[in-house]
């Protein structure tokens, strides 16, 4: 079945269909130039271990030097508090506003995808935000370049829509997974 943007509903006011024609929405400030820029590679993923050459396949050649000099890995980020809060004040006050921030997350059936930048620079991709009720932080999942993906290492996500108003929202990078792996843990030592 093929899907025309005159056969769907319109979608809601800051949001714009996909040039890529699927019938789902993608939202947020990156705007990639093809539908494979919104999604990871399994190098990009921490899969590399499990990626065998023992066998052709397509795309063998790129994924073997993308394993032997990754580009991009993923990482959390974790929101400035008072920039997320920032943006639900700008829908209380006069001036600009930005996308509201669905929390816990969207609910809305949207892909988000948020352009991360450092000192300017295009860096990352952040997706899956959503707000951790135990930690008390917006996080989400970014895919960033290796030389920015050090935890700690702090970055700015471009929080609205192309062509509207940005909110520069502050974060720092962390592990992905970001809530710590105790499976493992002796518990005489607890």
């Amino acid at each position: 079945m093929s899907y025309t943007v005159s056969s769907m509903r319109t979608p809601p006011e800051g949001y714009a269909w996909s040039r890529f024609g699927q019938p789902a929405y993608i939202a947020g400030s990156y705007d990639g130039a093809e539908i494979s820029d919104y999604y990871p590679s399994p190098v990009e993923l921490g899969w590399a271990r499990n990626i065998k050459f023992d066998h052709d396949f397509p795309g063998r050649e790129a994924l073997e030097a993308e394993r032997a000099a990754p580009r991009r890995v993923m990482r959390t980020l974790v929101w400035n508090g008072d920039d997320v809060v920032a943006v639900f004040a700008s829908l209380f006050r006069p001036g600009e506003r930005y996308p509201f921030v669905n929390m816990p997350r969207d609910q809305r059936g949207f892909m988000w995808a948020d352009t991360v930048s450092a000192n300017g620079d295009l860096v990352g991709v952040a997706t899956s935000r959503g707000y951790s009720y135990s930690y008390l932080q917006m996080l989400s999942l970014c895919t960033i370049d290796v030389r920015h993906g050090e935890p700690g290492t702090e970055v700015t996500v471009d929080w609205g829509t192309p062509g509207g108003p940005p909110k520069a929202i502050r974060a720092t990078v962390a592990p992905a997974a970001y809530k710590p792996d105790r499976r493992r843990k002796d518990l005489h030592q607890v």
